[in-house]
Parts: structure tokens; C-alpha cells; sequence
């Protein structure tokens, strides 16, 4: 099994697949594609609601219609009702372009030339499939509003054709418009729709009398309008050359400017007034890359749009002059990171990419993840009339963090590619620090040109920030005033008393300071690593030759191992106190692009560009396991708690999170090789897989393969985690409780449709066993966590998938103690049963609360009849509560069977008095109709009664599993009840004084079964709190009858047996810490 396994992907936000909106009830939500999976959000707070299943392939087109998305795989239509697969539309022979959903229908249009059309929920076939005549590559499609029936399809050399579906007829076609058509939409105006051209123009057609009404040039904001000055195919060449395509048009609707926004391939959204037919604004900086999808909501003034950065933004039209503002925004890494490290206690992340942004991303909450701002970017670029990009730092090279002074001053450096100063960051503010770190003039005079910085660390008590340079500088400065606080230098000569010089003779690669701040560990491409005095005169305490350059640097701060990465592909372990090498580790063939070394420093963990991550055993010298990962590694850090692994790889956009199974699995299934094991990159949410819960269409009918085991594993897995580190707690539909509330706010919102939820979970076998570990407490949190990510492994944790048929845990081997995985409360509550009876008792006797009279009489005539009630003013209130009282005492007495001395009635009198007491209730008497039902209980304990006895269910599976000599039903039948009921159930059988032989075998059967149980060793913790209640409750029987000691006698007997071989284990293991304690001393 494989010591890490895939968890989840942070950063996706959307690629460049047009997105899908609708509206339901109150809300607007937003269906965007991520790679092979979807996103919803909801459009008011750009929130995340669902993710969707992962698919087989990268998604091509989406569409919606209420809790239905359809997803375009290739030349597959795949249907999901919220999160699950329902079902696959099959009839394309090409990838598919574009989905439309009308009424109870969905559209599709495919590169092979068919326009099909589906009726929803009929996976057979088609109801219709149009032909597109041969040379019309279909290229978009859209419905124009009133017209019955109708789809108008555009082409790649600018063609248009108006097809009736209904009779599969083409009705007109439509001329050249000159370029390619990227887009059709239909506009508000009828009979007008929009067209998007492949040449940068948008163009507004009237298609009932086929002519042009207006053409906007340049409408994606990225050309020079040239072709103006020429004509014919000079002006067609001018226009293709001049700018990108025009990609997505929008029409705003509702009161207010009618304006159409334009976007393409440059990122600029171009706003027009039609009104005026002139242009109202450019937005410039819309997006740092092309623009996918354009929409304004409906009858609002907002307009929303996405781009192939990885950003949704929403603006806003409520300036005074019509210009619009950012409204809100979620974005992740518009280029792959290069530079990853977690912040403080493992929540958070921080990390650095290629397009010069500097985010933090929450573990948690998706929605906390944020961008670090540079100082008004956007304002300066627009000022200079530069790219924002332009404006920022280079790409982070270097990072470090420290949480102890986050409230006080700076508390993040870093180290930007090519600059030659380090910046500071208040990770607090989310923004750039105060200061910047550069040495002063006078100590960089003899230099000829500033030396960028190449490495970057701070102390471990955040008061210190060291800079290492190209030059071989090794800076130190405060990080609350920002000054410099000196610099590391060696003097050259025999005795070390020569002139000065730089730390190092190159540039430096390393740095890194230990935990008292004693000293500071540096390394760079000269081939050696240097120890320096971290106060005082900054003096040289030592140096260590590593025989290569040293590329990477990795030290334990409580510890003196240092290992260093070298440009021979060999990673060498240093103890700088002693100053000598311990270890080294070979194996990697490509350079070693990042080492860390784990929290408790008994891993070494390494990747390199040969697509692996070695993980070595520090103490025992060796490697653990090689994972080959779907992508080359460039960074990675593993969280202090070890628990999980942050990477981010080539040419990927996402940090990607990977679960140790060493604290969520089973160690035993983990075995050391040094063959690479190959691992998937994890999905955007776990729990979907492509092969466990793929929909299959036969015969009209979806079935699932695989079951929905693997989709409640994955979900419990990363829920698990969240409660580990929250503590929130998990209601029925698999969503936290906060979630739970504000979904409940919604109206018909996705959150509000709880009855499609449970309906979807309810067919889940393991959503009840999943939640109550779920909702006991954070341990059976993290429990549930690592089940589930082991699950997600065919061939990983088999321990954890070792059931007997109730879901108990079988034991690993024949004598170790296996625990039941109940939750905590269930078992310990059992244990002290009593006292929190005692504790629930109330403090004083129950008060009767003072009576007042149900009804007032009142006197009728023929006036007042039915209506305007006069009360009888001459009975007084003690009347009333006097004859209450007198009606409610004599129905408690006839309810209780009051009669002759002995308790007994004969057959005349109580059935008079039946018949007497249903009368009254059929009357609707005031308290005096109490059930005979009761009065029949007591008598069945009266002298005399001979009635049926019936076994409690408890007994009967005693006896019928003693005689099976299996006794897993009735420890299941336990497991199933409360504390509270347990106890009723043992109690049940309490024996009297005139308690029968067969009393007696049924508790001493009970004893047989806690015997079974605890030499299984078994539900061990459950099984000493059941022998406990049994004791409290039958220890008098245990005492004064003899085959009941006995079976008393052989329980504790087998306990005894078990504590012996557990006590002498710990003596052991005492007597060995004793040893190795003397010989240290």
C-alpha cells in the first residue's frame, strides 16, 4: 500500500469550458468545468455549494436544468442529479461542442456534424438527429427566444442555418458573415441574436429578414482597427492578424442602458451601447488570459465572467458613468505554482507560482483562500498603462513562515526570481509588509551590480530574517524595523585572520537557523556547508566539504541533522554540532527539486524532476517508498502533524493534498520497497472515482457498478479531516452542520433541496455505520477520515476492511485486543450509567401547578343559540376546581382497579365498568376516559393470573446463539442499542427471589456470551463495559446461585489470562527503557 494517498486538489476555480447558469427560486448558481470535473457556485457570494463526480475525461460543454447536470465527455452526455451519476446519452461518433437545455429537452452539437436532440431521462436514444449537410462544420448553436421549434446553428466559414427540430427540416440559410462564428446569443430585441467572429468583430443579425444591423470591430479589445484603412481580403488578413477572436457576447436586460459586453482571447470585456452604437468602456485588466464565457443575470445590473486564468469575476454597472467595478471575485493560480510550505499548525498554505501571485490557501474553507496583495497593482498599472502582471514581484524562489509574531510585526519572507532585495509579509493583513530587506550602500560598494537574492529563512522565535544572494552575501535584519542587523563573513588566510569576504564563494542555495538561535546553517553552489555563530561577531564555527553544489537545503530545526540535495543526484545528511556526515541517499536520477524533513525527524522525504518522491528512513538508512506521482514534482511540504502532503507539480494549477496513511490508515499494510509505486494526483473532491461509480445505459435502465461504497469512503475521508481540525459535526446528508444551517435558508436553492439529498444517500448501506462515527467526537472523526482514505486504495487497508456481518472489527491476530470503533459516549456512558442518573435527578419534588377550569359553563336561549356565548355567573370558580378535582379522582380510581380487598373484580363489575369508562370518553368527559388498557396490566400481576409469557428479544438470542455457539448476532443486537437501554434490557432479566430455573439459565447463559466475548478479544472496550453493567445489575445472583458463579468464575478467569499477558509485555518494555535509561546516565 502506498504511504500517501491522493486527498484532494486545492486551487481549481474553472478552465476554459463555458459555464452554465440557472435559476432557482431566490438564487442563482453557477455550474463551471474543472479539468474532468464540475463546480457549483452560487452567484450572490461566489460560495462553493457541490462538486461534482470525476469522469472519465476532460469535459467539453455543460449544461443544467434544476438538480440535472449534464456533463460532455467526448462524445458522451453524462447526467448527474446533484453529486451522483444517473445516467449516459449516447449518440455521437465526434467530441461534442456545445449543450443547450430547452423545456424537457437537451440539445447537443457534435464535430460530427449532428445536431441531437434528447427528451431528459431517456438514456435509449434520441428523439430526434439532424443531419447537417456535408462542408458545414457546425462550430456553435443557440435558441432564439419565440421561436417555436427552432435552433440556429453557425459554422466555420461563417454560415448560419435555422433548423426546425420538430420536422427536421432546415428552414433558411443564412449568408457569410465574413469569419468563423465563435458564438451565437440571443438578444433581447426579437429577431436579433449576436454573433461572436473568429476576426475580432461581434455583429447583430436579424434573422426574419436576414440583414446586418450593426458591426462592432475590435469588439475583443486586443486590435488596432486597421483593416479600416483597407479593403477587400487585405481587410479580412488585417482583422484575423489585429487582435483575438471574439469569443462570448452577453446582453444586459431590464430597466437601465441597453449594453451588450464582448470578451476574447486578449482577456479585455469590451462594454457598447447600443443605444448609441458607440463604445461605453473597456476593461482592460478583466482577465490575465482569455476570456471562455460571458452572462448578465437576469434584470441586474452585473455581469459575470470567466476566463482561462482560473478566475470568476462579477461586475458591477453602478457608476455614474455607466463604467463598471469589481464586484467579487474567487480565483486560484493563473499559472502552475512553483513554491509551496504549510503556515503554523498545518491549516493553511501558502504558495508562490509562475504568474507572480502569492496566495494562501485554507485546508478548511475554500472560501478563505486568498491572494496576498502587492500594494495597489491595479491602480499603478493603470496609471502606467501596463499589464497588472507587469507591475508585481517576480516568482517567489524561495519562502519561509513563522506564526510566533503574526500579530505583531511581519512574519513571511520571501525571495523573488531576479530581484535583488526580499520582501516581507503580514500573513495577519493578507498583504505586502513595510519593509523591504537590502543591504546598505556601504557594504555592497565594491560590488558591480546588485546580486539577487536566492535564498531566504527566518529564526524560529520571528524576530530575524537571514538573505542569502547570488554574490554569496549571508544578510541578517530585523523583521519589525526592517534595518540590517550585519552580515556572515570569513576571513581568508592561514590562521583566519586575513581580509573578509562573502559567506560564500558562489551563490547560496541554503539557509537555515536551529531552534535556540544558537547558529545559522548555510550552503551554496562552492561545495561546502558552513556553520555560523548566530549573535556575537557572527564568526565561522565550522565547515563541512560536500564533495558537489549544493541545490537544496533541509534542516530540523530542534535537531543538528541538515541534509543537503547535490548536483550529483545525491542527498547528504550532516550533524553540524559535531560537524561530520551520517547519512547519504541514492536513488534519484534527474534533479532533486525540494527536501523536507518530517516533525518528529525520522523521515527524509525528496522529489526530483524523474517524477518521484522518495520517503527514507532517517535511523534506519534505507528508503521507505518510491511514488511515482502523475507529474513531476517542483515543491512540496509535509504538515508539522504529519498528516498531510502538500505538492504542486508541472504544468498543473493546483496544490494537490495526499493523506498519510501511516496516522489514517494501518501501519502493517504499509511495506518498505524500492520499487516506484505508481499513485493518481488527487481529484478536485475525493470520493469519486472513475471506475467505481461509472453509469452504465442498458436497455433504458442505469445501474451502478462498484456500488456507492467508494463515494461515502472518499467523503467520510475528507469530512473526517475537517472535523479533526474543526470539530464541526456531520448532519444526515454527509454536510456540517454550519453548511446544514445555511442551507436551510435557501428557498430552492441546491441547499434547500434536502428531500433529493437523503433521497440520493438513502440507497447508501454504509451512510448510518459512516455517520455515527462521524458525529461522536473529533478522534472517530479522524477515525472515519482514515478509513476512508484507505478505502480509496483497492489494495490498501485491509485491516480496516476486516468486518464481521454487523461491521465489528475482526482482530488482526488471534491474541491482540481490537477496540469496536463505537462511539466513545456509547460504551463509557454504560460504565457510569448510575452516576448520571444520579446527576439527572431533579433537585425538588415536582410542583403541581395551579389548575384552572378547561371550560366555563354557560347558559343557551334561543337568542344566544351558537352564537355570543353568556357565561352562568352563579357557579364560582372553587365550584368548578371542586368538581374537577372529584371527576379526575374518581376516573383515577376506577382506571386503577379500585375494588375488594384483595384487588380482584369479577367479571360483571369490570364489565360494566368498561363499558361505563368508554362511554365517558365517547362523551369527551374531562380526564375521566384514562385507557382500561392499564387497569389489565396490573392485573396480570394479581395472584391467580395465568396469561402468555413472551421472551424479550435479548433472551431469545442468548439462547439461540448459545446453541449455535456463534454469538455475532447478539453482540450486533448491543452494539445497535443505547446505554439507557442496555440497562433496561439487563434488568429485564433480574432475578427474584422466586425466580424460576429457567431465570437462572438465561443469566447464566449471558456470562457464557461475556466469556466468548473477552476471549476473542474483540469489541474489548465494549465488551468490560457490558461485564460491568452486568455485574451491577445481577452481582446479588452472582452470590447465591451456584451455576451462575460459576459461569462468573470462568469470566474472570479468562480476564485474569488477558491482563497476565498484557502486564508482562509492559514489564518488558519497562525493564527495557530501564536498561537503555542506565546505560545513558
Amino acid at each position: 500500500m502506498s504511504l500517501f494517498l491522493p486527498f484532494r486538489a486545492l486551487g481549481y476555480i474553472t478552465d476554459d469550458v463555458p459555464f452554465a447558469v440557472q435559476r432557482r427560486g431566490k438564487e442563482t448558481f453557477i455550474t463551471v468545468s474543472v479539468g474532468k470535473s464540475w463546480q457549483i457556485y452560487n452567484a450572490s457570494n461566489l460560495r462553493l455549494v457541490l462538486v461534482g463526480p470525476q469522469l472519465k475525461h476532460g469535459i467539453h460543454a455543460l449544461a443544467c436544468k434544476r438538480d440535472l447536470t449534464f456533463a460532455a465527455v467526448r462524445d458522451t452526455i453524462v447526467e448527474c442529479k446533484r453529486v451522483h451519476r444517473t445516467g449516459e446519452y449516447r449518440g455521437h461518433n465526434a467530441d461534442i461542442i456545445q449543450l443547450l437545455v430547452l423545456g424537457d429537452h437537451l440539445f447537443s452539437l457534435g464535430r460530427d456534424g449532428k445536431l441531437v436532440i434528447w427528451r431528459i431521462g431517456d438514456y435509449t436514444g434520441p428523439e430526434h438527429v439532424l443531419q447537417l449537410p456535408q462542408g458545414f462544420n457546425p462550430t456553435c448553436m443557440a435558441h432564439p427566444d419565440t421561436y417555436l421549434n427552432k435552433m440556429i446553428v453557425g459554422s466555420d466559414d461563417g454560415r448560419m442555418q435555422l433548423w426546425n427540430f420538430s420536422s427536421e427540416k432546415c428552414i433558411h440559410e443564412f449568408a457569410s458573415v465574413g469569419a468563423a462564428i465563435k458564438c451565437i446569443v440571443s438578444s433581447p430585441a426579437l429577431d436579433v441574436v449576436g454573433l461572436g467572429l473568429a476576426d475580432g468583430r461581434a455583429v447583430l443579425h436579424n434573422i426574419r429578414l436576414d440583414e446586418q444591423i450593426m458591426e462592432f470591430t475590435n469588439a475583443a479589445g486586443a486590435g488596432t482597427s486597421s483593416d479600416l484603412f483597407v479593403s477587400g481580403s487585405a481587410a479580412h488578413a488585417a482583422r484575423l492578424a489585429a487582435g483575438g477572436a471574439c469569443t462570448s457576447l452577453s446582453f444586459r436586460t431590464g430597466a437601465g442602458v441597453p449594453l451588450m459586453a464582448a470578451g476574447g482571447a486578449a482577456g479585455v470585456v469590451t462594454v457598447w451601447n447600443l443605444e448609441e452604437k458607440k463604445l461605453l468602456c473597456t476593461l482592460r485588466d478583466a482577465h490575465d488570459a482569455g476570456i471562455t464565457h460571458l452572462h448578465f443575470f437576469a434584470g441586474e445590473p452585473v455581469l459575470l465572467s470567466a476566463g482561462n486564468d482560473n478566475a470568476l469575476k462579477e461586475w458591477i454597472f453602478d457608476g455614474p458613468d455607466g463604467a463598471p467595478r469589481l464586484l467579487r471575485f474567487r480565483s486560484g493560480h493563473a499559472a502552475p505554482p512553483t513554491a509551496v510550505r504549510h503556515y503554523g499548525d498545518g491549516k493553511r498554505l501558502l504558495s508562490g507560482g509562475q504568474d507572480r501571485a502569492f496566495r494562501c490557501f485554507s485546508t478548511i474553507q475554500d472560501a478563505q483562500s486568498r491572494e496576498l496583495s502587492q500594494r495597489n497593482t491595479q491602480h499603478r498599472a493603470k496609471k502606467l498603462k501596463i499589464a497588472e502582471q507587469e507591475i508585481k514581484l517576480g516568482r517567489i524562489i524561495s519562502l519561509d513562515a513563522c506564526d510566533v509574531r503574526e500579530r505583531d510585526w511581519s512574519n513571511v519572507i520571501t525571495a523573488h526570481e531576479g530581484d535583488s532585495a526580499a520582501y516581507v509579509w503580514r500573513l495577519q493583513r493578507y498583504a505586502l509588509g513595510e519593509h523591504v530587506l537590502i543591504p546598505p550602500p556601504k557594504e555592497v560598494l565594491n560590488e558591480p551590480a546588485p546580486a539577487p537574492v536566492t535564498a531566504v529563512c527566518l529564526s524560529r522565535c520571528g524576530n530575524f530574517g537571514f538573505v542569502g544572494s547570488a554574490a554569496g552575501r549571508v544578510d541578517r535584519y530585523n523583521m519589525q524595523s526592517g534595518l540590517h542587523r550585519g552580515a556572515y563573513c570569513r576571513k581568508i588566510g592561514p590562521t583566519g585572520t586575513g581580509t573578509s569576504t562573502h559567506a560564500h564563494d558562489g551563490p547560496i542555495f541554503g539557509l537555515s537557523s536551529d531552534m535556540c538561535n544558537r547558529y545559522v546553517v548555510s550552503a551554496g553552489l562552492d561545495s561546502t556547508l558552513r556553520v555560523w555563530n548566530f549573535s556575537g561577531k557572527r564568526t565561522l564555527r565550522g565547515e563541512i566539504p560536500t564533495g558537489s553544489s549544493v541545490s537544496k537545503l533541509a534542516h530540523h530545526p530542534a535537531t543538528a541533522l541538515v541534509a543537503a540535495a547535490c548536483d550529483d543526484l545525491v542527498i547528504r545528511m550532516y550533524d553540524v554540532e559535531a560537524l561530520r556526515g551520517v547519512r547519504k541517499y541514492k536513488g534519484h536520477t534527474d534533479r532533486v527539486t525540494d527536501i523536507q524533513i518530517s516533525e518528529d525527524c525520522r523521515w527524509l522525504i525528496s522529489a526530483a524532476m524523474d517524477n518521484t518522491l522518495r520517503i527514507w528512513d532517517i535511523p534506519g538508512a534505507r528508503v521507505l517508498q518510491v511514488l511515482r506521482l502523475g507529474a513531476p514534482i517542483t515543491s512540496f511540504s509535509l504538515a508539522p502533524s504529519m498528516d498531510m502532503l502538500a505538492t504542486t507539480h508541472v504544468e498543473r494549477e493546483g496544490v494537490y493534498l495526499w493523506a498519510n496513511q501511516l496516522v489514517y490508515g494501518s501501519g502493517a499494510d504499509i511495506i518498505p520497497s524500492e520499487k516506484p509505486i505508481d499513485a493518481r494526483l488527487p481529484f478536485i473532491k475525493t470520493g469519486f472515482s472513475t471506475e467505481d461509480e461509472v453509469a452504465v445505459v442498458n436497455g433504458g435502465k442505469s445501474s451502478k457498478k462498484g456500488g456507492s461504497g467508494g463515494d461515502l469512503r472518499g467523503i467520510s475521508a475528507e469530512v473526517g479531516s475537517m472535523l479533526r481540525h474543526s470539530g464541526a459535526t456531520l448532519t444526515k446528508g454527509g454536510r456540517t452542520n454550519k453548511e446544514e444551517e445555511l442551507s436551510a435558508s435557501d428557498d430552492d436553492g441546491y441547499g434547500a433541496a434536502v428531500e433529493d439529498e437523503e433521497e440520493d444517500l438513502s440507497s447508501d448501506t454504509e451512510l448510518e455505520d459512516i455517520d455515527e462515527r462521524l458525529n461522536t467526537n473529533d478522534d472517530t472523526g479522524a477515525t472515519a477520515a482514515a478509513r476512508a482514505v484507505v478505502g480509496a486504495d483497492p489494495s490498501a487497508g485491509s485491516a480496516y476492511r476486516k468486518k464481521d456481518s454487523v461491521g465489528a472489527p475482526i482482530p488482526l491476530a488471534p491474541e491482540m485486543v481490537t477496540l469496536s470503533l463505537l462511539p466513545r459516549t456509547q460504551w463509557l456512558n454504560l460504565v457510569h450509567l448510575d452516576i448520571i442518573k444520579e446527576r439527572n435527578k431533579p433537585i425538588e419534588a415536582p410542583q403541581k401547578p395551579k389548575s384552572a377550569p378547561f371550560f366555563l359553563p354557560t347558559l343557551t336561549s334561543e337568542a344566544n343559540a351558537g352564537r355570543n356565548p353568556v357565561f352562568d355567573a352563579s357557579v364560582g370558580l372553587l365550584d368548578l376546581e371542586t368538581k374537577a378535582g372529584e371527576a379526575t379522582k374518581a376516573a383515577a380510581a376506577a382506571a386503577w382497579g379500585e375494588g375488594d380487598e384483595d384487588g380482584s373484580l369479577d367479571s360483571e363489575g369490570e364489565e360494566e365498568k368498561e363499558k361505563g369508562d368508554e362511554e365517558e370518553a365517547d362523551a369527551g368527559a374531562s380526564g375521566t376516559g384514562l385507557t382500561t388498557a392499564m387497569s389489565r396490566v396490573l392485573r396480570a400481576g394479581q395472584k391467580g393470573f395465568k396469561g402468555p409469557t413472551r421472551r424479550s428479544r435479548l433472551v431469545e438470542l442468548l439462547h439461540s446463539c448459545s446453541d449455535a455457539g456463534d454469538y455475532t448476532s447478539l453482540m450486533g443486537h448491543f452494539r445497535g442499542l443505547t446505554p439507557t437501554e442496555v440497562d433496561r434490557e439487563l434488568r429485564s432479566m433480574q432475578l427474584l427471589d422466586e425466580a424460576t430455573p429457567e431465570k437462572e439459565r438465561d443469566v447464566e447463559l449471558l456470562f457464557n456470551f461475556l466469556e466468548a466475548e473477552a476471549a476473542s478479544n474483540a469489541n474489548f472496550e465494549f465488551t468490560q463495559a457490558l461485564l460491568r453493567a452486568s455485574l451491577m445489575v445481577h452481582g446479588e445472583a452472582v452470590a447465591g446461585r451456584p451455576a451462575v458463579a460459576a459461569a462468573a468464575k470462568r469470566v474472570e478467569k479468562r480476564l485474569s489470562a488477558t491482563w497476565q499477558r498484557l502486564n508482562t509485555t509492559l514489564q518488558h518494555v519497562r525493564c527495557m527503557v530501564g536498561l537503555l535509561g542506565s546505560l545513558q546516565t
